[in-house]
């Protein structure tokens, strides 16, 4: 090793030591001031620089140096929702069920015919697809019950879609919420017992299966 090597080192050295006493000096003051227990930098009144902290009241959403944004935006942002329209009905309806749903409302003055899918009456521990007529849609009907337009549109052929349907106040077909999902893209038909008034959902798949209930 050279001379010079050796003076320059110990030369070094008083500086190394100087400037890991400042550091240590450094984090000491810092610790002093924001405490590991503290949970904000700075008072909760006044923020400190580049921090921001949030708190929502009724008043509304406060943010730094005091500043809010009213009440009323806040909610208009936070419950903001969009109802989605299906463009076309959950279940199709053959022509003959469409016409017998009309008559049979007409007839007992219902305000629209709910398709279920619950327990079998006649069978045990068997699923079953039954209709019942809706006598006060108010009190028998929920959100999450899907309506299928009875009627069609100018042209005769083509169902009214929910689009138009949906608040034309006229009577409907509802899929109760627990066979919407069973159901959902199928085709209805029914079968009226003409001695005993009985009518029995048939439905069919896409492929045109009838559907097994407790399949």
């Amino acid at each position: 090793m050279l001379p010079g090597t050796i003076v320059v080192a110990r030369a070094a050295a008083p500086l190394r030591r100087r400037l890991a006493t400042r550091c240590a000096q450094s984090s000491a003051r810092r610790a002093s001031l924001h405490p590991a227990s503290s949970v904000f930098v700075g008072s909760r009144d006044e923020p400190a620089a580049g921090h921001c902290f949030h708190s929502l009241s009724r008043a509304g959403l406060r943010g730094c140096a005091g500043r809010s944004l009213p009440s009323s935006r806040y909610t208009s942002i936070q419950r903001r929702t969009k109802i989605m329209v299906p463009r076309k009905a959950a279940l199709a309806l053959t022509p003959k069920a469409r016409e017998i749903f009309k008559k049979m409302i007409a007839a007992t003055g219902s305000e629209g015919i709910m398709l279920k899918y619950e327990i079998s009456s006649q069978h045990a521990l068997r699923m079953a697809f039954k209709f019942d007529l809706i006598k006060d849609a108010k009190t028998e009907l929920s959100a999450q019950d899907e309506g299928v337009s009875l009627e069609m549109m100018e042209d005769g052929v083509t169902p009214k879609p929910p689009s138009e349907s949906m608040d034309d106040g006229l009577p409907k077909l509802y899929i109760h919420h627990a066979a919407f999902m069973k159901v959902l893209g199928g085709t209805l038909d029914v079968d009226l017992d003409a001695e005993t008034g009985d009518l029995t959902p048939k439905l069919f798949d896409r492929e045109g299966h009838e559907m097994d209930p407790n399949a």
